[in-house]
């Protein structure tokens, strides 16, 4: 955390938020990893030395919520959250960053995952969905190929139907940027539908597995959110939006 919170000075962030993954799926490397009271001892004795000078906000990103309801509940009612994001990182009991997920070819993997996001955001729990379509990032890792979102606009639409139903949020992800895709996760087109369906609640995240990455691209994410048609970015406190920060010039 000490090494993320110098990144993000570094990177003139006003605050940051740590969502650590929790994980669920027996033989995901994070099942097990997240120790809240390791945790919170940490960040309040981090932010007790930055004194106010950069927000240190507790988050989590949970993986698969909507199968694990329970777990979930019991770890988010436990602590004091700040900040929730909900993904899908397992599609039919199979890792969808490994090549075993596009066995059966990228159009079948796409619309496995799509689905499974429907039901994440139908049903789970967040306050914002991180890297919307995810999917495109591994099949560009697993297999160098990106299909476009176009065909899959009913389940995505649905998604982003029921996201902003329930007055939840949506993410920039960079870091797709950073393994050579044009777009992030989501890119242009999707958060067009989004806005259209009238969604306002947008955040950044660089997704930084470590600290060279905080707050990368947050200048091309911001171009892009504007390219949408949004002017502002929630700020979150314990799991309430408590301001927006305006991204016009």
């Amino acid at each position: 955390m000490s090494a993320m919170a110098r990144a993000a000075c570094v990177a003139g962030l006003a605050g940051v938020a740590f969502t650590d993954h929790v994980e669920w799926m027996p033989g995901n490397g994070a099942t097990g990893f997240l120790k809240p009271p390791a945790y919170f001892a940490e960040l309040d004795e981090l932010q007790a030395r930055h004194n106010g000078r950069l927000q240190l906000l507790a988050g989590l990103e949970v993986g698969d919520s909507h199968r694990f309801p329970a777990k979930t509940r019991e770890i988010i009612s436990a602590w004091p959250w700040d900040y929730i994001l909900g993904s899908i990182h397992w599609v039919d009991d199979q890792p969808g960053w490994e090549p075993e997920a596009f066995e059966a070819g990228g159009a079948v993997a796409y619309a496995r995952y799509f689905d499974e996001l429907v039901a994440l955001a139908r049903g789970g729990e967040y306050d914002v969905l991180a890297h919307f379509d995810l999917v495109r990032r591994d099949s560009w890792a697993v297999r160098q190929q990106l299909l476009p979102v176009e065909p899959y606009a009913e389940p995505l639409r649905e998604a982003l139907r029921a996201v902003v139903t329930r007055g939840k949020g949506l993410e920039i992800n960079t870091s797709a940027w950073s393994v050579g895709l044009d777009e992030p996760c989501p890119g242009l087109t999707i958060l067009r539908w989004y806005r259209e369906l009238g969604g306002e609640v947008l955040v950044f995240g660089s997704d930084a597995h470590h600290p060279e990455r905080v707050g990368a691209d947050f200048d091309r994410a911001r171009d892009l959110a504007l390219a949408a048609g949004f002017t502002h970015l929630a700020r979150f406190e314990q799991r309430r939006i408590v301001g927006w920060d305006t991204i016009v010039p």
